[in-house]
Parts: C-alpha cells; sequence; structure tokens
C-alpha cells in the first residue's frame, strides 16, 4: 500500500543536508538513516531551523495560578507556577506550585500545538492560548478548581515570548 503525500504540509525531497552534521551524531544516525526518515519525521526537522536547531533548549512554558476559588483540592495557590521544558518535564527547581496532573493535564495540549506546529513548518512559538483551568469538578461543580495563566519564556532571561518572530528565527535573518 501506497501512503498519498500531501506536496502542501510535507516536503518529501528536504533531505536536511545543512543540519545532517549536527542531527546524525544527536540521534546515534548512520549514513543513509536521514534519507529514510518519513517526511512528516523530516519536515519536524525541518521546521527546527526555522527557530534554530536548539530552539527546544532556548524556551520554557510556565503555568502560573491565578485562581482557586473555594481552595483547589490539590493545594495550588494563587501566584504558584510550575515551569516545564520544552521536551514536557517540569524544571522543579524553577517551580513552587504542587505537582497536580489535574492542572497539568492542559499544558499537554499546548506541547502537541507547539510541536504539531513546527512540524508543519510553522512558526511552534505563535501564542494562541492564554488559560488553563483543572478538569476536575468535584462535589462543588468546579467552584473550587484552579485557573492558570500559561505562557513561554526565554529560558535564559525568563521574559515572555510574544514576538512572533523571535531572535534567532530566520523569519528575521538573524539566525544564531
Amino acid at each position: 500500500m501506497t501512503r498519498k503525500i500531501d506536496p502542501y504540509y510535507v516536503q518529501e525531497d528536504d533531505n536536511l543536508a545543512e543540519m545532517a552534521e549536527v542531527l546524525k551524531p544527536a540521534l546515534e544516525f548512520e549514513d543513509g538513516d536521514i534519507e529514510r526518515l518519513s517526511p512528516e519525521a523530516k519536515n519536524l526537522f525541518s521546521g527546527r531551523r526555522h527557530l534554530g536547531i536548539d530552539w527546544l533548549d532556548r524556551y520554557e512554558i510556565v503555568m502560573e495560578v491565578t485562581a482557586a476559588p473555594g481552595g483547589c483540592h490539590c493545594g495550588m495557590q494563587v501566584g504558584q507556577k510550575m515551569v516545564f521544558d520544552m521536551r514536557h518535564k517540569v524544571k522543579p527547581d524553577l517551580s513552587d506550585a504542587p505537582l497536580c496532573v489535574h492542572l497539568m493535564a492542559p499544558v499537554l495540549s499546548i506541547f502537541y500545538m507547539t510541536f504539531d506546529r513546527a512540524a508543519e513548518g510553522l512558526n511552534p512559538l505563535t501564542c494562541v492560548w492564554q488559560y488553563v483551568e483543572c478538569p476536575m469538578t468535584g462535589a462543588d461543580h468546579g467552584a473550587g478548581k484552579a485557573l492558570a495563566r500559561v505562557h513561554i519564556r526565554d529560558a535564559i532571561t525568563h521574559e515572555p515570548v510574544t514576538d512572533r518572530h523571535p531572535a534567532g528565527s530566520d523569519a528575521r535573518g538573524d539566525m544564531a
């Protein structure tokens, strides 16, 4: 069975030549492995070149509790935050909120959207989300669930990223 490739969404002929020197040792690839990647995988790597190959290390997702009316059952309090690296891991040294899987769950969609956009060759940092809420309603019909603001920030300066073409993006022409 042959898979039909939509040329508007994948770049099947992209051989990632300028990235091969970095990708091969990082992924323990041997000669020919890059060429055998699926078009979708090639597109994901291709998308990384728009922000630089190190974009996963340059950014982090921050979820800061903005409200916990009635008291959150997991102990979330206004002002507490969870900080995630772009590989979905909580950064405990930068986080002060209790680990609540209920409030963490909605953040996964942000990661999925980020990587999906990168796979399509789009700027993965476009912020179309701002707030998440705990999905647990409980006996109080959701009156006590925590709400949080979510944003992406620079991992070094901790400044929020609001520019659709941040420093290092090839769209700005100042690729680092």
